[in-house]
């Protein structure tokens, strides 16, 4: 081999070392092939006349190599943006970010930034299902405990009258569940006369069902003239219910009595009692924001639906006016009225006098027919049947 050969041979090789250290390695094997000197070396040499000139030869090995590494310079240009892309739906994936797909790079190929983008948005769909499907747990606050409330002690469906001997009576464990005489008798049943204690009220009261359609509630009784004023009426002896002594719940009167539905309820008064039951009273209705406490003479818009002996309205015996608290002069002592059915100043249809000294047992009631009073008892219903 001549000078110009050897010379060539090695500036080819210096060609294809810098070939290989300018080139990035792919992932895969490239394909090998065989070098300039392997290729010169394996093919016969053509005749003298055919041979190119070294300057020629020179030229295109030049020109060979230089495109092997320009095609090289792309492919790994081109792994490099892929690689770029990859590093960017990675970013993408983790954000869940939607929109267009706009690259903040230059791509080499427009194929490849749209395939990266329609990649992108599958791996956004796919995303999307995988949150709905399973949705990340979010920590939720524990709630607060609620405060445990103390459960009522049962009531009696069918209570049976506390004992006379207990009075003043305690208050029981288990109340009944009815609210007045009237609510324990339209439960049903047969419930008995005597005290009970009912669901809402603060002292037991003595109900009455055997008379005039049951359902009553006693709010006094007078036996005597002692101890009886305008204090003692509103309440005596309030524990210790009873039809033979004097007793008072006339303050709880209006409470009672706002348990009914109706338009009226119902009172009634029995006097001379220690000779029987109803006498010289009777049954009246009256318009339901009348009260048991008041104390004018103004509420006569009263009907007396049943009589008990024969008697008639009349300035000197009963009125047709519900019984009120005679306060009017109380002051000076000109009346000893405490409740009483007539006007101020009248001494007839009384229910109750002062405990001072009379000569009525217990009170002026009706003259000629019921000179005396005689045991009192008053009682109320909320409604009028």
């Amino acid at each position: 081999m001549g000078v110009a050969s050897r010379a060539t041979a090695g500036l080819l090789w210096l060609l294809v070392l810098a070939a290989g250290v300018t080139s990035t390695p792919d992932s895969s094997p490239a394909p090998q092939t065989m070098s300039s000197t392997e290729q010169l070396s394996s093919t016969e040499q053509p005749p003298a006349s055919e041979q190119l000139s070294a300057a020629e030869q020179l030229s295109q090995l030049v020109e060979a190599s230089v495109q092997r590494v320009l095609e090289r310079r792309a492919a790994a240009a081109d792994s490099s943006q892929l690689e770029q892309l990859q590093h960017r739906l990675d970013l993408l994936e983790l954000r869940a970010a939607a929109g267009q797909c706009q690259a903040p790079w230059k791509p080499v190929r427009s194929e490849l930034v749209g395939g990266a983008c329609e990649e992108k948005s599958e791996m956004q769909h796919d995303l999307k299902t995988v949150q709905e499907a399973d949705p990340e747990p979010t920590e939720q606050p524990e709630p607060e405990p609620e405060p445990e409330l103390e459960s009522p002690p049962e009531c009696d469906q069918s209570p049976s009258p506390l004992s006379a001997y207990q009075a003043p009576h305690q208050r029981p464990e288990k109340l009944a569940c009815a609210r007045s005489c009237l609510q324990l008798r339209d439960q049903g049943g047969a419930p008995q006369d005597g005290v009970y204690w009912f669901t809402g009220m603060p002292v037991p009261v003595l109900c009455d069902f055997s008379h005039d359609g049951g359902g009553w509630t006693l709010l006094l009784t007078a036996k005597s003239r002692d101890g009886w004023n305008l204090l003692s009426v509103r309440g005596r002896r309030e524990r210790s219910p009873s039809l033979d002594d004097n007793y008072s719940i006339l303050r709880h009167a209006d409470t009672i009595r706002d348990l009914g539905n109706g338009t009226r309820f119902a009172y009634r008064i029995e006097t001379q009692a220690e000779k029987g039951r109803q006498r010289w009273g009777g049954v009246w209705v009256a318009p339901r924001h009348y009260s048991f406490m008041a104390e004018y003479p103004d509420q006569t818009e009263v009907i007396c639906v049943r009589k008990f002996d024969k008697w008639v309205y009349k300035s000197t015996g009963i009125n047709k006016r519900m019984p009120w608290l005679h306060m009017l002069n109380a002051d000076v002592g000109n009346s000893p009225t405490v409740l009483t059915t007539n006007k101020p100043g009248y001494t007839w249809g009384i229910l109750l006098y002062d405990e001072g000294t009379t000569n009525y047992q217990h009170s002026p009631w009706s003259h000629k027919d019921a000179t005396n009073s005689g045991k009192v008892l008053y009682w109320m219903r909320e409604e009028f049947l």
